[in-house]
């Protein structure tokens, strides 16, 4: 699988779409290499995590081809996260013919958005090339070469937001974003998922929204603090019998923290059971900070991970 950050940005993004910080403003003047966009990964050209408002833009600036595009997995409603207005393009005048249909999966508040969004304008060809299907925690399925199964994340109240391990020949990659501290139920099963099948994660992306600001137990996002101890986890001895079974490489990919400060220690990518270096490109994914930015680049659509 080839993993390709093309958005890795907060909701408001960098610079954020109505501040006119000290970091916002900086950003604007360095231009379009310090710019963060909404979340999404693209994996082998034809499976995306996540649908954000900025995907036109993504396949833009990075030549990301949407039309390819097969599969879309979507964590959760949130805007950022799934845009579903764009999908009434998706074919008629709007697009060349489409030789396969688009496979939605999400929850049931993602599908309620989905019909929401596109009722006034989506015609009836368009949608017969879109097919939704509705996922629960814990219940495996698959499509194409792929393998995936949802797990809960702790991030909203009105839905279940969902975080997703994808297999594919054999290699896993598991997305962690949005979500707060890790539910243990999404932990355990997790654990036993991946030793049923004797495989362990070969990826891993954390989300990373508070950097090195502390994220209290009940935090809809992450921090490297508690993140360092995730990060230990997914790649020291828990479990009986050896080594846990949940991955020796990490990206941290979203963020949210001042710009102003330099990445803590260990606030990049881990092998292993340690942090070996910190991503030189570093990612930031809002603009929360008092003090003038010290950019650095960034990862977004310039790195892929090859697992």
């Amino acid at each position: 699988m080839k993993i390709l950050y093309l958005g890795t940005g907060a909701a408001e993004g960098v610079p954020a779409v109505f501040c006119n910080c000290d970091t916002c403003r900086e950003a604007r003047r360095r231009g379009e290499k310090e710019f963060h966009s909404r979340s999404q990964v693209l994996i082998d050209g034809e499976l995306s995590v996540d649908f954000p408002p900025d995907a036109y833009y993504h396949s833009l600036r990075f030549g990301a081809d949407l039309s390819a595009v097969r599969y879309l997995l979507v964590t959760h409603s949130h805007m950022d996260h799934f845009y579903a207005h764009d999908f009434i393009l998706r074919g008629y005048k709007y697009s060349s013919p489409l030789p396969t249909p688009l496979h939605i999966f999400g929850n049931e508040e993602v599908k309620r958005v989905f019909d929401e969004c596109t009722r006034r304008e989506m015609r009836p060809d368009v949608l017969e090339n879109i097919r939704f299907s509705v996922v629960r925690p814990f219940e495996p399925f698959s499509f194409g070469d792929y393998t995936a199964v949802a797990l809960k994340a702790q991030h909203s109240r009105t839905e279940c937001a969902l975080l997703y391990l994808v297999e594919k020949c054999g290699k896993c990659y598991l997305h962690l974003t949005d979500t707060g501290r890790i539910p243990r139920e999404s932990l355990d099963y997790l654990g036993a998922y991946l030793r049923e099948r004797g495989r362990r994660a070969d990826l891993v992306s954390f989300d990373c929204t508070f950097l090195f600001f502390g994220a209290g137990e009940v935090s809809r996002h992450h921090g490297t603090a508690r993140l360092r101890g995730h990060a230990r986890g997914v790649s020291a001895p828990r479990h009986r019998g050896g080594e846990h079974p949940l991955g020796d490489h990490a990206l941290f990919p979203q963020r949210r923290a001042p710009v102003g400060e330099p990445p803590p220690r260990g606030g990049g990518i881990f092998r292993g059971g340690g942090p070996r270096r910190l991503l030189r490109r570093d990612l930031r994914g809002n603009c929360k900070g008092d003090t003038p930015p010290r950019f650095e680049g960034e990862l977004q659509g310039r790195h892929s991970v090859e697992i």
